[in-house]
C-alpha cells in the first residue's frame, strides 16, 4: 500500500504543480530542446505512475513487494484465474486501472488518427486549390510530385523581389512539395508527413516579404517538416483532451508549442538571419491568420492574448482558447502601423527584463519570439545538462519507487 501511495502523489505531483511551475518558467526559452524533453518525461512518468499506483494497489494481497506481486497476478491471469488473492477494494483498483489505460492510450489513438485524416484531407485540398511554383513561365515539378497540380498558375505575379528564386531554393533545398495559395492575407504554414509533407505559402505572403524574409519563413517551415515537430506535440494535444478539465494539461500544450517554434526559429537563424526572421514575425504576427487544424505555423498558435494584455504571459494561452480572427483587408497594412506596434513591444522585452509588470501587457508567444530573436538568449553551459538529468530522474523515479 505504500509503494502505491507514494506512486499516487508522484503522479499526482506530475498531473498539477510541476507542470504549473514549468509553464510559468522562463528559462526553458533559453534552452527549448532539454525543455521539451523535460516535459515529455513529466507527461511520461505521470501516465505510467498513475497506472503503476493503481495496478500496485491492485495486487498488493498477493505478495510482500510489488514486483512480485505483479508477477503472482501474471500467472493467475494465464492460469485463467485473474481474481485469485484480490478483495473487493483491490478489484476497484483494478477497474480503476483499466479504466485510466484505456482513457489515455484510447484518446492518443483517436486523436493521432483524426489528426492525420486531417492532414491528408488538407493536402489533398491545397493540392487542389493551390498551384505549384513557376520559374518564368515554365513548370518546376516537386521533388516526388510527378503528376503535380492541375490548377493553372503563374508566379510572376508573386515573383516581387525576385521571391521566385527563393522558392526554387527553397524546393531543391528541402525536397517538400510546396503550394501556392492565391490568397491575399499573408500566411506561411506547413502540413508535416513521412513523405507527403507539404509547405504552403500564399500569394499575400510572397508580396509581403523582402527575398530575405521569405528565405527565413521557408526555413522555418523546413525545421518543423525535417523535425517531426508534430509528433512532439501531439502527445500533449492527447493529454489535454485526456483530461479537459486539468487546467495544466492546457499549459502543457500552450509551452510544449511554443518551445517547438523556438526550436523552428533557432534553426531558421542558424541557417539565415535571426533578425531577418524576427522582421518576418512582425509581418506575419500582425495578421494572426487562423491556420487549419493539424498544421504548423511561422506564427504558431493565434489566441487572444496577441491582441491585448496577457496576465502571466504564453503559458495561459491553450488551443482551446484558440478561434478565428479577422485578418486585415490588406497586406499593405503589414508595413505601416501593425509591423511598428509589434516591433516596439519586442523592443521593449529584449531591452527591460528587470521590471514584469511594465512588460506584462507584452509577453505574448509571437512577441516573445521576435525579443528572443533580436537578443539571443545566453545558455549557461550547467542549464541543458541540468534540465537533461532532471527528465532522467523524474522518468526513472516510477520504476524506482516500484523496486523499493
Amino acid at each position: 500500500m505504500t509503494t502505491a501511495a507514494l506512486l499516487a502523489l508522484f503522479a499526482g505531483a506530475l498531473a498539477w504543480p510541476v507542470p504549473r511551475l514549468l509553464a510559468a518558467a522562463r528559462w526553458p526559452h533559453r534552452c527549448p530542446r532539454a525543455a521539451i524533453v523535460l516535459w515529455q518525461a513529466i507527461g511520461l512518468a505521470g501516465g505510467v505512475s498513475a497506472l503503476l499506483a493503481a495496478a500496485a494497489f491492485t495486487v498488493a494481497p498477493l505478495s510482500q513487494g510489488i514486483p512480485s506481486a505483479l508477477a503472482d497476478h501474471a500467472s493467475n491471469l494465464l492460469a485463467g484465474e485473474p481474481l485469485v488473492g484480490l478483495g473487493r477494494t483491490n478489484l476497484v483498483g483494478l477497474a480503476v486501472a483499466a479504466a485510466l489505460a484505456a482513457r489515455l492510450f484510447g484518446v492518443l489513438v483517436m486523436s493521432t488518427a483524426a489528426t492525420l485524416r486531417e492532414r491528408h484531407r488538407h493536402r489533398d485540398l491545397v493540392d487542389l486549390a493551390g498551384h505549384r511554383h513557376r520559374h518564368r513561365g515554365h513548370d518546376h515539378a516537386d521533388p516526388g510530385d510527378p503528376g503535380g497540380s492541375n490548377t493553372p498558375g503563374d508566379s510572376g505575379e508573386h515573383g516581387e523581389h525576385g521571391t521566385d528564386c527563393r522558392l526554387c531554393e527553397h524546393r531543391d533545398r528541402a525536397g517538400t512539395r510546396l503550394r501556392i495559395l492565391d490568397h491575399p492575407v499573408a500566411v506561411a504554414y506547413c502540413v508535416p508527413g513521412v513523405r507527403h509533407a507539404r509547405v504552403v505559402v500564399s500569394a499575400g505572403l510572397l508580396r509581403t516579404l523582402t527575398p530575405e524574409e521569405l528565405d527565413a519563413v521557408l526555413a522555418h517551415e523546413e525545421a518543423h517538416v525535417s523535425g517531426r515537430h508534430d509528433l512532439v506535440i501531439q502527445p500533449f494535444v492527447a493529454w489535454e483532451r485526456t483530461f479537459p478539465f486539468l487546467r495544466p494539461a492546457r499549459e502543457a500544450t500552450a509551452a510544449v508549442s511554443l518551445l517547438v517554434e523556438m526550436l523552428a526559429d533557432d534553426a531558421a537563424a542558424r541557417r539565415t538571419c535571426g533578425r531577418t526572421l524576427a522582421r518576418a514575425l512582425a509581418r506575419l504576427g500582425v495578421t494572426r491568420a487562423p491556420v487549419p487544424a493539424g498544421t504548423l505555423s511561422a506564427t504558431g498558435p493565434v489566441g487572444p492574448a496577441d491582441s491585448g494584455p496577457a496576465d502571466s504571459g504564453p503559458a495561459d494561452l491553450g488551443p482551446a482558447d484558440l478561434g478565428p480572427v479577422s485578418p486585415p483587408e490588406s497586406p499593405a497594412v503589414l508595413g505601416v502601423a501593425g509591423v511598428g506596434r509589434l516591433a516596439a513591444a519586442a523592443a521593449a522585452v529584449a531591452t527591460d527584463r528587470t521590471d514584469p509588470a511594465r512588460n506584462a501587457g507584452v509577453r505574448t508567444p509571437v512577441v516573445a519570439r521576435i525579443a528572443r530573436l533580436l537578443d539571443p538568449p545566453t545558455v549557461p553551459i550547467w542549464l541543458p545538462g541540468t534540465a537533461y538529468l532532471t527528465a532522467a530522474v523524474v522518468f526513472l523515479t516510477p520504476v524506482i519507487l516500484l523496486l523499493t
